[in-house]
């Protein structure tokens, strides 16, 4: 530290014109429903994150101390993260990175989901996920987008079934997959009052025997 700094400087009290914009967020979001929460909180965190990179002295001192190039690319990920924020998709990526935002919410109801239900040779039931056994940057949206022909050609379900079998396979060859199941398991998120959410409803779609010609 040197002989100008402040050490109270790392300690960065929230300011009035934070404190005003979070009224303004409670206001126009909760007691009037002007704007939805998903635009207006998402604008706050902007204001309070380019505040901090204006007037927030170890915020300044660090941008100080990085190499311009760096700052170009933080820069641009950090714009672009922005733009995703406010493209209002009801699904949407960030660059570079497989995560999910959700500028709107979703009002499915019924909410179905698909799977993939693999059984393997001594019986045991596994769920077979993409992100998990196919780790990658490059993400799969939903099952149920993949039978979408302006998204995906035509067979990449079945595809993708039989290559997370054989990935599986690889992990576990003492007790490999014999036959995977697609699923829709559909949950009502306000039943009658008569009637239980807790068990989902679940539709086979889709059957493939992995001991096939085919996967051979």
């Amino acid at each position: 530290m040197t002989p100008d700094e402040d050490p109270s400087d790392d300690l960065w009290l929230p300011p009035l014109s934070i404190v005003v914009c979070a009224f303004l967020v409670v206001m126009m979001s909760f007691a009037y429903r002007f704007i939805p929460f998903g635009v207006t909180g998402q604008a706050f965190f902007l204001i309070a994150v380019l505040r901090a990179f204006i007037y927030w002295p170890a915020m300044r001192r660090w941008m100080a101390r990085m190499p311009v190039a760096h700052r170009v690319v933080f820069s641009l990920v950090l714009m672009g993260m922005v733009a995703g924020h406010f493209s209002l998709q009801k699904r949407a990526w960030f660059p570079f990175i497989p995560w999910y935002i959700f500028p709107s919410l979703r009002e499915d109801d019924p909410v179905v989901d698909r799977a993939f239900i693999a059984t393997t040779a001594s019986g045991k039931q596994v769920r077979l996920l993409v992100e998990q056994l196919i780790p990658s940057i490059v993400q799969i949206d939903p099952l149920d987008a993949l039978d979408n022909p302006k998204l995906y050609p035509p067979g990449t379900t079945d595809h993708l079934a039989y290559a997370l079998a054989k990935v599986y396979n690889e992990h576990h060859p003492n007790d490999p997959v014999e036959q995977i199941d697609l699923i829709a398991q559909a949950v009502r998120l306000h039943p009658p009052a008569n009637e239980s959410r807790t068990q989902p409803s679940c539709e086979l779609l889709k059957h493939y025997d992995i001991s096939s010609d085919r996967w051979n």
